[in-house]
C-alpha cells in the first residue's frame, strides 16, 4: 500500500493531495480509470474508480472507488444546502458498503486526527456529531428495536505524538473487541485546487493512510490491515502553498489553511456526522 501513497512526480517534489481527482488528472482518458461527473441540488458528485494495477500506479492510489462532491465552501452552505449535502452523504455511504457487501448491523466511527489543531479537527468533531447507539443495545434492548439503527460505536484514537501509540493499533484492539461489521474512518486531507478548498467531501472504499497528502505517512488503515472493509471520509482543509505561488519551489513545503478554517471545520463536522447518523443512527428527523 505505502507504495501507492507515496507518488512522486519524478523530480523528487510534488504539490501535497489526498484528492484521487487530483492525481495526474483522474478525469482524463487514462487507462484502467472510470471517470464520471453527476450534477446534484447541492453540488457535483465527480466520482474516480480505479480498477486496473495501470490505473492505480498512474494516479498512484490503490484500486477502488474514490467518489467527491463538490460543493459551494461549506462556512457559506445555508441551511437547505447543508441538510442536501448530508442526504447526498448519506446516500453515498450506504452504497459504499453495499459495493463492499459488507453488512451495516454494527459500525465503529473513527474519527482521526488532532483536536486540538484546527485544520486536523474535521475527524475529531465529525466523531463528536454522531450519536453512538451500542451501548442502548446494552442497557435496553427494546428501546433499541424501536430505534430501527444500526449498533454503532464511536472512538477518536488522537495523534500518535499525543498518545504514543499508532491510531491503526488502536483501532485494531476496539476491533477485536467489538467485531463491527465496517468501519468508517474520517480524517482532514489535502488538496492542490483553492477552488476544492474546505468545499469538497471524498468518500473512499480503500481505507486511509493517515498524513499521506502531506508527506507525513503513518502505518495504512486498510482493510487488508484490519481484516475488516473500511469506509473513509475526508476534507481538504489546507493547501500547498506553492499552488498559491505559481508552484514556485523555492517556497518549500508549506501548507496553507483558509482563515475561515473554524467555520469550515465545524459546518464539515455537522454535515458527516449527521449523514451517518442518517443513514444508520439516529436522525433528528
Amino acid at each position: 500500500m505505502r507504495q501507492y501513497f507515496n507518488y512522486d512526480r519524478g523530480n523528487g517534489d510534488f504539490f501535497y493531495s489526498d484528492l484521487a481527482i487530483e492525481r495526474r488528472r483522474a478525469d482524463t482518458d487514462t487507462p484502467g480509470i472510470e471517470y464520471t461527473r453527476i450534477p446534484t441540488s447541492c453540488g457535483i458528485w465527480e466520482n474516480v474508480r480505479i480498477y486496473s494495477e495501470d490505473g492505480a500506479r498512474s494516479i498512484g492510489r490503490p484500486c477502488g472507488h474514490y467518489d467527491s462532491l463538490h460543493t459551494s465552501r461549506l462556512d457559506l452552505l445555508c441551511d437547505d444546502e447543508i441538510e442536501e449535502a448530508k442526504n447526498e452523504i448519506a446516500k453515498k455511504l450506504c452504497q459504499m458498503l453495499d459495493r463492499a457487501d459488507s453488512g451495516s448491523e454494527r459500525l465503529l466511527i473513527v474519527g482521526l486526527g488532532n483536536r486540538n489543531l484546527t485544520p486536523d479537527s474535521i475527524g475529531t468533531k465529525s466523531a463528536e456529531n454522531v450519536k453512538p447507539t451500542l451501548h442502548i443495545k446494552t442497557f435496553d434492548p427494546k428501546m433499541f428495536s424501536a430505534l430501527d439503527c444500526s449498533e454503532i460505536a464511536v472512538i477518536t484514537p488522537g495523534v500518535t505524538a499525543l498518545s504514543g501509540m499508532e491510531s491503526v493499533d488502536i483501532v485494531r484492539g476496539v476491533c477485536k473487541k467489538l467485531g463491527p461489521d465496517a468501519i468508517i474512518a474520517i480524517d482532514a486531507i489535502a488538496t492542490q485546487s483553492e477552488e476544492r478548498l474546505g468545499s469538497t467531501v471524498q468518500i473512499s472504499s480503500t481505507g486511509i493512510f493517515p498524513g499521506s497528502g502531506v508527506g507525513n505517512s503513518r502505518i495504512a488503515m486498510t482493510e487488508s490491515a484490519l481484516g475488516i472493509p473500511i469506509i473513509s471520509i475526508g476534507i481538504p482543509t489546507v493547501i500547498d502553498a506553492r499552488v498559491l505561488c505559481g508552484g514556485t519551489y523555492g517556497m518549500g513545503k508549506m501548507l496553507v489553511v483558509p482563515r475561515e478554517i473554524d467555520e469550515i471545520t465545524t459546518v464539515g463536522a455537522s454535515i458527516i456526522g449527521g449523514a451517518i447518523n442518517q443513514a444508520f443512527g439516529i436522525s433528528p428527523y
